[in-house]
């Protein structure tokens, strides 16, 4: 049976680049909520830079990791999306402000999933409190069906979506980084 961990090595690197992602998303997340009426095309241009951002951080995460990490070719395909998704947006804004609750529910829905994905590669490992993860990799599809069921209610309404769905999925990054650092010193 795969594990999270390859049994003959506990060495996590870089650790806290997930730990800095989900900040950046929980950042991201507070400031649309305290800037609601920001307007709509303002929200998609920052979508379309934090993808890219959000990226370049997963890919480099997966690199560090390939020795150490058996599923790291999730985190590195889920980076290349991240980046392809930034770029073709940035180059589009038009695009992008056509298709952004689309996109992000997808987005969303996939991270989500691969969130259910790597719980249950912890709770194989032995890591205590993943159900607390499973449960917010499960609202992070929870946010993305909600985007998905009312697109055009409004950009208010989407503003307040989006924000919960990044902050959830902050949350995951964060206790997740928390999760590989333990793991990470355990070897030393």
């Amino acid at each position: 049976m795969k594990s999270f961990i390859k049994k003959d090595s506990f060495a996590i690197n870089y650790w806290w680049l997930s730990l800095v992602l989900g900040v950046l998303f929980i950042v991201f997340g507070i400031w649309l909520l305290m800037n609601p009426l920001t307007s709509y095309a303002a929200l998609s241009i920052l979508f379309s830079a934090f993808m890219l951002i959000s990226g370049m951080f997963e890919i480099a995460f997966a690199i560090s990791n390939k020795d150490s990490i058996s599923s790291w070719g999730w985190y590195l395909a889920g980076g290349i999306i991240d980046l392809l998704i930034g770029i073709i947006l940035i180059a589009s804004p038009g695009l992008s402000m056509a298709v952004l609750p689309f996109i992000l529910a997808f987005w969303l829905m996939f991270r989500g999933v691969s969130g259910i994905g790597n719980t249950i590669d912890l709770r194989n490992y032995g890591v205590r409190n993943w159900g607390w993860y499973l449960f917010l990799a499960i609202l992070a599809i929870l946010c993305s069906i909600g985007i998905l069921w009312v697109p055009a209610a409004g950009a208010l309404s989407f503003v307040f979506i989006t924000a919960y769905a990044f902050m959830v999925f902050g949350i995951f990054r964060i206790v997740v980084s928390f999760e590989l650092k333990k793991l990470k010193s355990h070897k030393s």
